[in-house]
């Protein structure tokens, strides 16, 4: 396969499930081309869920750049087995967060300083239970009394954009717990957030 062929990828035209796989063999045999076309694929998506994270753009870059840095590393390790590997990939994003606060002397993922900035047009699929004028602090605040669980995989829905059942291999659940998980924590935080969106459109 030719350089130009692999990473004539674009991040508006993305992969097909098989396509991704077709690149991972190829990565796996040691051709760059199919790495970068992986790169392409992927980067957004880590890089988003990162950010919505850490809440730092410096940090998440740094970070995403390590994640593909360890992809390079280990994907001659990757054997798919059932598993789509995007849900090995995110994985190794979380490993990362998880090893970056451990060293920063801290157990847990902090919570976001932003949510739509990072979320973006995907804001619209949480049935718009936030508005963008929602001051982001009160949503740091909501997404406090979420289980680390279901913070993970609001994460991986809306900020990686992950499948339910790629997000289900990334958190070793079932796809019906996945479900159920994100349709608590939607209405969790639409308990939480309405009745602040309703004082501050007032305010406004």
């Amino acid at each position: 396969m030719s350089r130009e062929g692999a990473t004539n990828v674009n991040r508006e035209q993305k992969l097909t499930k098989d396509q991704v796989d077709r690149y991972v063999v190829l990565a796996q045999k040691g051709e760059s081309s199919a790495f970068e076309a992986l790169y392409d694929h992927f980067y957004d998506q880590i890089f988003r869920y990162i950010t919505f994270k850490t809440s730092d753009y410096l940090i998440a870059e740094d970070l995403t750049e390590d994640v593909f840095l360890r992809m390079l590393e280990s994907i001659r390790k990757f054997k798919p087995q059932g598993h789509p590997f995007s849900a090995w990939l995110f994985r190794i994003a979380h490993n990362r967060v998880i090893d970056h606060y451990r060293k920063r002397g801290r157990d847990r993922n902090v919570p976001l300083d932003t949510i739509l900035t990072t979320v973006g047009e995907s804001e619209s699929t949480l049935d718009n239970y936030v508005e963008t004028k929602l001051a982001m602090r009160e949503v740091n605040q909501a997404m406090e009394n979420l289980t680390d669980l279901q913070r993970e995989v609001l994460n991986l829905r809306f900020a990686g954009g992950l499948s339910i059942k790629e997000t289900a291999e990334a958190v070793n659940r079932n796809e019906n717990s996945v479900k159920a998980l994100q349709h608590s924590a939607v209405k969790k935080l639409r308990g939480l957030l309405q009745p602040n969106q309703l004082f501050s459109e007032q305010l406004a």
